[in-house]
């Protein structure tokens, strides 16, 4: 049975003008018409009923939409974020830029939610609210708004860019984009593999999305949060690693030891935040061949890179996740040296890691069970770098390169280095013989505004330049990135968290 539309208001486009005003409206027509409209001159401050009151009682208010928050008329925002309620409605239907009308509720979020769905244009767009009421229809109440590009409108995210960037050089990068980031805050929550779940997991760093936690979501990080990284919100990303921790020692050089006779631990926190001076955290580079076949991340995939069940006997592939100290002067073209645990870095040098994730897509999930085989590193063929058939799109490979200052507060008291450091995911006992860190692995769930995202691809990926600092390679940089809370809980059961704790 088709429901029945109560007493149907013309569908307008004006979202300034409220239900009540549009009722008012439609009673005036009526009085001047000579309906049923009274022609009282009561004050209706002093409980007169005019025409138009008659009208608008007459008229289904249960069933009026009204819009509680909307977009600005005009907004950079690559989302849309609709309050609403009516009276006594049982529900409420949608449509958005006039496509089929379906269930929706309060509060309604329009982004990218499934890898087919594309993000909004710019442009014009509208929303279409109407509620129910069993087989009953309310009035429409259209909302308007525009998307007008970043670029082109005063943005405190953006700056102008100082330089253009230079292509990459032979033998180095093919393609790349580097930003810094603040750290944000530490928690034992991991949004990906322990969803919903409080303290469930090993001490993680986190960077970007100031509000990411054990219940973050696509949506909560996309259309929410203020962001350590350069460009602020316009780069609401969550960028997660276990922590590097070294022994507490006392006044004598010994290691600190609890109540259980078990060392006690503290973080070593990374270089990260002023551009002059910190250590670029995280690169998007070009990982295949074809440089013009890179595509943007989409909106909401997430996935990890290395392996937290690592040990010293069974290392990671350095193309991977690797361990250098930053005297080394390690490189690819070089062939290292690498190391698959933490070195022993002396006092004034730099611990370093990097973890490389995958970048070829199967072009379906924004996930998977275990957070790996929707994705897939690049092969060999023919000479050149490629996505396998099993997963054709290449996007912007993310990677993350942090340091840590190795200080006398940390160092190792009998070597002056960094023996002795773990890191938080190490599931086993770290001594001279057995160095942590083999566990080394990072969390990336990507929440770009859409938009960047095409920009540093474009510019520096398929353009294949070496882009420091934010340059997007249009003649923009993403501003300066902002300090977290930098707040992290107490490290317990040596950073593995109150989950193993039993």
């Amino acid at each position: 049975m088709s429901k029945k539309i109560a007493r149907p208001l013309r569908r307008h486009a004006a979202r300034h003008l409220s239900p009540r005003a549009i009722l008012l409206l439609a009673a005036g027509a009526l009085s001047a018409c000579g309906g049923s409209g009274s022609s009282s001159e009561s004050d209706p401050d002093a409980g007169a009923t005019t025409g138009q009151d008659a009208a608008i009682d007459a008229l289904p208010g249960a069933l009026v939409v009204v819009i509680d928050a909307a977009p600005a008329v005009t907004t950079t925002d690559p989302y849309a974020v609709l309050r609403f309620h009516a009276e006594a409605a049982t529900g409420f239907e949608c449509s958005v830029d006039d496509g089929e009308w379906g269930p929706c509720e309060s509060p309604l979020v329009i982004m990218p939610r499934t890898a087919s769905d594309t993000p909004l244009a710019l442009g014009p767009h509208h929303v279409d609210v109407r509620a129910t009421d069993g087989d009953e229809l309310g009035p429409v109440e259209r909302v308007d708004w525009t998307i007008a590009t970043v670029f082109e409108v005063d943005d405190e995210r953006l700056v102008a860019a100082d330089r253009m960037p230079m292509p990459v050089a032979d033998g180095s990068w093919r393609g790349i984009f580097r930003i810094n980031c603040e750290f944000s805050h530490g928690a034992y929550d991991d949004p990906i593999v322990f969803p919903g779940i409080v303290d469930r997991a090993h001490l993680h760093m986190f960077y970007g999305n100031a509000d990411t936690d054990h219940s973050s979501t696509a949506e909560s990080l996309f259309v929410s949060g203020d962001a350590t990284c350069q460009g602020g919100t316009l780069n609401r990303s969550a960028y997660w690693v276990p922590s590097v921790l070294a022994p507490v020692y006392d006044g004598n050089g010994d290691v600190v030891l609890d109540e259980a006779g078990e060392p006690t631990w503290r973080v070593v926190l990374s270089r990260t935040g002023d551009q002059d001076t910190a250590h670029e955290v995280f690169y998007y580079s070009a990982a295949v061949s074809d440089l013009a076949s890179i595509q943007a991340v989409p909106v909401g995939l997430r996935m990890i890179a290395g392996d937290h069940m690592a040990t010293p006997d069974a290392p990671q592939d350095a193309s991977v996740a690797r361990w250098h100290c930053q005297s080394w002067n390690a490189s690819d073209a070089a062939g290292g040296p690498f190391s698959a645990t933490i070195p022993e870095c002396a006092i004034g040098d730099l611990v370093r890691f990097d973890v490389f994730f995958p970048s070829c897509w199967n072009g379906v999930d924004l996930d998977s069970p275990n957070h790996r085989s929707h994705m897939a590193y690049p092969v060999v063929e023919a000479g050149r770098f490629v996505c396998p058939a099993t997963h054709p799109v290449p996007l912007a490979r993310a990677s993350y390169h942090y340091a840590f200052n190795v200080s006398m507060r940390d160092a190792d008291r009998g070597t002056m280095t960094s023996r002795g450091w773990r890191f938080a995911s190490d599931g086993y006992t770290v001594s001279a013989s057995t160095p942590g860190g083999a566990s080394l692995h990072g969390d990336w769930f990507n929440a770009w505004h859409p938009e960047v995202m095409e920009a540093l691809v474009d510019g520096c990926l398929r353009g294949g330049l070496d882009c420091h600092d934010g340059n997007l390679a249009n003649g923009s940089s993403l501003s300066a990135p902002s300090e977290g809370t930098r707040l992290y809980p107490a490290v317990v059961a040596a950073g593995l968290g109150p989950s193993a704790v039993h």
